[in-house]
């Protein structure tokens, strides 16, 4: 299983896109436009961007991406879709969960690259709210679920031996 990258945000240079900012787990990376249909068209994963007509959209299916965060200039963020009433220029896209003493907090990434914890009920209101804009949802009976950041790779076979005899190893 590999990790997925996840889109935090859209850079713009004025209306022009100049490039998308890439979350790998433990650094931020800037991919174009291009490069990063090149990467879903050759069957790699971006967590929260889908291919619709050519066109770079948030995965809704996939991701739960609801929208994205375009950083314009100096402090300036504002949301990709700009009809839904969101009054936050902050979003956060969960990337996990784990538990602490029996609390389950959810691990997430802002638009402004904080990485933060927040339990289920904060979750809850801020799915509600439309600050955290993907990587999870609320499902059946307002349960969190979360997107897959993993995918498979292809298959690799390598001979090995064992026992005189050669198998493919998965």
């Amino acid at each position: 299983m590999c990790k997925m990258r996840v889109a935090v945000r859209r850079e713009m240079l004025g209306a022009r896109e100049q490039a998308f900012s890439l979350w790998n787990g433990k650094e931020v990376m800037e991919y174009t436009g291009n490069q990063i249909k090149s990467l879903i068209k050759s069957g790699q994963k971006v967590c929260g961007l889908a291919l619709k007509e050519n066109e770079l959209v948030p995965d809704a299916e996939g991701f739960f991406k609801t929208n994205i965060m375009e950083h314009r200039y100096c402090g300036n963020f504002t949301p990709m879709i700009e009809n839904e009433n969101v009054m936050s220029n902050v979003f956060y896209i969960v990337i996990g969960s784990h538990e602490e003493k029996g609390v389950v907090y959810y691990d997430c990434i802002s638009t402004k690259f904080e990485q933060a914890s927040f339990e289920q009920s904060d979750v809850k209101a801020y799915i509600k709210l439309g600050i955290i804009s993907g990587g999870a949802r609320l499902g059946a009976d307002d349960k969190i679920e979360l997107a897959s950041l993993e995918y498979e790779k292809a298959e690799e076979t390598k001979p090995t031996e064992k026992k005189g005899a050669v198998e493919k190893k998965k």
